[in-house]
């Protein structure tokens, strides 16, 4: 059994086909974060060029194991074992990946690891632990039902998502407070509006738990493939009365309830299935929220559901740490029990 670094395009190709051959005919996983993976490796973007991205595999008599994308970003002062991968029953092999990990973190002046992080909390979060019969929606990550057993003795925080009924959790929800109005972004000015929202995610959840900062243009090249799917009414904004951005609220259709899972997805079959079965999809994606006061967290809310209407019959949203009591709370009046559980694992003893 031995480690293997990935240094040119052949690598990369073998790393993304042990990806492949591992979902392949599972029903509950839609290939669209294999964007994102994509992008790490390639390194094709300003994120991406600012990290350093170590992709590895582990191979025994030239079959691979398990693989992994050793990461730091000099904003967040931990090692990233990111976008993990593995057959079941290969704990030798993870352990291999996380010796190497410990290794390298301390090469790098680094004294701790973290597992669960895919380069910024903006590309996905969390192991998957609970919620593995039903198929991942858009920008919530997947992974085989055995990945959290590997990792059952190390430190671990956790996250949930939650859905529900949609009609239901809006009839929770108060009454819109006077002073904050809400305002659709104009996606004619789709960078502007980007950094627009990467500024408010800065002044909002900046202290979330493993946010860093980004730089400029990060949110428009994380969203710019999904621009011909978005209106103005999926990107919000909460201001006072003297225009002031007090939050924002984006927001999209599960775009992974019109593709078949187990499979790749290209971008043009992805804009097909568009075409011709978005009218199919009967949940809506709450994708990120941020606030400068509890006024503004409602009245986005309440306009997420003036804008979403009927049209959508379920809610869903993304991660919220566990830790994060007003958040949880929130969620848990408005849409119940968590949907899914996720965790993220750390090694402190280098």
């Amino acid at each position: 059994m031995k480690l293997i670094n990935i240094t040119d395009a052949r690598g990369r190709r073998r790393y993304l086909a042990f990806q492949q051959a591992l979902y392949a005919g599972d029903p509950c996983y839609v290939s669209t974060s294999s964007f994102l993976l994509r992008e790490l490796l390639g390194q094709t973007t300003p994120f991406a060029r600012s990290c350093q991205v170590m992709p590895v595999l582990v191979e025994e008599g030239g079959r691979v194991l398990a693989q992994a994308i050793y990461l730091y970003h000099p904003g967040l002062p931990a090692l990233q074992v990111a976008c993990f991968e593995a057959l079941e029953g290969q704990q030798p092999a993870v352990e291999l990946l996380l010796t190497e990990a410990k290794q390298r973190a301390r090469a790098l002046g680094l004294s701790q690891v973290v597992i669960g992080l895919n380069a910024h909390i903006s590309y996905g979060m969390g192991i998957l632990s609970r919620g593995f019969s039903h198929k991942n929606t858009f920008d919530s990550l997947y992974n085989k039902p055995w990945y959290a057993g590997y990792f059952q003795n190390l430190r671990k925080d956790t996250l949930s998502t939650y859905r529900g009924e949609k009609r239901a959790a809006e009839e929770r929800l108060p009454k819109t407070p006077s002073q904050v109005r809400v305002c659709r972004s104009d996606m004619r000015q789709f960078y502007r509006e980007t950094e627009r929202l990467r500024m408010l995610c800065e002044a909002t959840i900046g202290k979330t738990h493993l946010y860093y900062p980004t730089g400029e243009g990060h949110f428009y090249h994380l969203m710019k493939d999904l621009r011909p799917f978005l209106r103005d009414e999926h990107l919000l904004f909460a201001q006072n009365q003297a225009g002031e951005d007090l939050g924002f609220l984006f927001w999209h259709p599960d775009f992974n309830e019109m593709l078949s899972g187990g499979r790749e997805h290209s971008m043009l079959s992805i804009g097909v299935a568009w075409m011709v079965r978005r009218n199919q999809i009967t949940t809506a994606k709450l994708n990120a929220i941020g606030s400068l006061s509890p006024r503004a967290t409602i009245a986005l809310l309440r306009e997420f559901a003036a804008v979403t209407g009927d049209r959508y019959r379920y809610l869903e949203t993304n991660f919220v740490w566990d830790c994060n009591g007003p958040s949880t709370r929130l969620n848990r009046h408005l849409l119940g029990e968590p949907h899914r559980k996720y965790e993220v694992y750390w090694i402190y003893d280098l």
